[in-house]
């Protein structure tokens, strides 16, 4: 097994080390990790060591292989604390075990058909509020769309009137979050959250009730810098109130609808091991589904019609698969009428993935790409990376949605595409996200044509997820 000297060393981006502060920064070390052939390298986080697994082999050994041996970064618990709480994309350990089992049998393939209708009917809706001659925002429009599904479809409120007071909040939490996901006074904190668990062990008897108070102080982020900021506080505090509102609307309803919200109320633990989940951990994983419901679709919907504004040949087969469904209903049984929609939308997500990092921290020693990291050691896996590499996408900067095509597809190795994590801590919501965007895509298709200036090179804005900076400016002409 090679030791630890042994693994390459990449360049530092800037003084905080391997994470620029500029997403150009971030996305060209990422195309730099993409070209190394070695399974792992390192680079680092202020003073801290950091790994990077380069190749899908070694990726499959953090998400999939030795899952167990890894949690997630604690820094992303404590940044997003505020906002998500404890929900399935925080949560550690036994609670997240029993979280993912009440949940997971709500998000299979067959359950989830049942949205397709309010997916059709909420992109439908759209398209009937679009004028010809219109200019829009296409990321603003695919970011209400999105919103209203997840709403409507898991909650049933409907949010299309109000999805701009949310979208708002949500952006500025989010931003929040943006701006300190790799800032000097996250590492401090993590550091400060280990030294004082550690203490709250170790230290003599009559201490420990001090650390443990402090311990339990530093999970949340009270130590970075605008947490207190009023805007911030107020963003965070209208999407507790909105959700808030849902679960006493249901408990005075009696619990009686068929809803997510009132199935996460009545959730109970399939092994028998624990109660019920409580308002707040209801609270909590409401928000995680309704922000990763929304901001990823949307994020990869408005990359999709970029996309195929800039590809006539493309766009031209995405237009024909949808005309050819004819004015009815797209349901899930038309979901294989819908393979080019679905492989560009998977290629949208290929070239612009919606998070770029899986931030990961060893429990225990363990072995990734021959070489034996230690407990503690924090490990990056760069989805974008992945996406980027050569040997499994021939011409990565290209858009080419038939990489999809099912006998290309299996050349690859299965860890080479990443969008939605792997392994045990895969994200729930796959396979609702690959039935929407197609859904989505053909329902505005059969209706308009976005034109969108093909000479203009929109770049992505690194901003929790992988947005387009400055929106994607278009004008709405009518097709028939």
């Amino acid at each position: 097994m090679d030791t630890l000297s042994t693994i390459p060393r990449m360049p530092d981006v800037g003084w905080l080390g391997s994470f620029g502060p500029r997403t150009a920064q971030r996305l060209a070390f990422q195309r730099k990790l993409a070209q190394q052939s070695a399974p792992l390298v390192r680079g680092r986080v202020l003073h801290l060591p950091v790994y990077f697994p380069c190749t899908p082999e070694a990726a499959h050994d953090v998400l999939v292989t030795h899952a167990k041996s890894f949690e997630k970064s604690p820094g992303f618990r404590v940044i997003l604390h505020d906002l998500a709480g404890q929900g399935l994309f925080t949560s550690e350990g036994t609670l997240w075990r029993t979280q993912r089992k009440m949940m997971s049998p709500l998000f299979q393939p067959a359950p989830i058909h049942r949205f397709a209708d309010i997916m059709r009917a909420v992109a439908e809706r759209s398209a009937e509020s679009l004028r010809d001659g219109q200019s829009i925002d296409v990321a603003h429009e695919t970011t209400r769309i999105a919103m209203s599904i997840v709403g409507k479809a898991l909650f049933d409120v409907d949010t299309f009137d109000e999805a701009d007071a949310l979208g708002g909040a949500l952006t500025t939490a989010l931003s929040w979050v943006n701006r300190n996901l790799a800032s000097p006074a996250l590492v401090a904190h993590v550091l400060a959250m280990d030294a004082t668990g550690a203490l709250a062990t170790r230290a003599p008897e009559a201490l420990r009730p001090f650390f443990e108070r402090a311990n339990d102080k530093v999970q949340s982020p009270f130590m970075l810098p605008g947490v207190r900021d009023p805007e911030l506080l107020s963003a965070v505090a209208l999407v507790n109130e909105r959700m808030q509102r849902m679960i006493d609307e249901r408990r005075k309803q009696g619990l009686t609808r068929a809803d997510l919200m009132t199935l996460l109320l009545t959730a109970k633990d399939p092994e028998g091991v624990s109660d019920r989940m409580s308002d707040k951990q209801v609270r909590d994983e409401a928000i995680t589904l309704f922000v990763a419901g929304h901001e990823t679709t949307a994020t990869a919907l408005a990359w999709s019609m970029y996309l195929l504004a800039r590809d006539p040949e493309a766009l031209a087969k995405a237009t024909a698969e949808a005309d050819a469904l004819g004015d009815g209903a797209v349901s899930p049984w038309d979901a294989h009428k819908l393979a080019y929609c679905t492989r560009v939308f998977r290629e949208a997500m290929r070239l612009y993935p919606p998070l770029m990092m899986l931030p990961r921290r060893s429990l225990e020693p363990v072995e990734v790409g021959s070489h034996k990291l230690p407990a503690k050691s924090l490990v990056f896996v760069s989805i974008y990376a992945q996406h980027y590499r050569e040997d499994a996408y021939p011409d990565p900067e290209r858009f080419d949605p038939d990489r999809w095509l099912p006998e290309r597809e299996a050349e690859r190795h299965r860890s080479s595409y990443l969008p939605f994590s792997a392994g045990p801590r895969f994200c729930i919501g796959m396979h609702f996200a690959m039935m929407e965007g197609p859904i989505v895509l053909a329902t505005l298709l059969r209706r308009w044509r976005f034109e969108i200036d093909r000479d203009r090179v929109i770049e992505p804005d690194d901003f929790a997820t992988l947005r387009p900076r400055g929106g994607v400016p278009a004008v709405v002409r009518a097709r028939r």
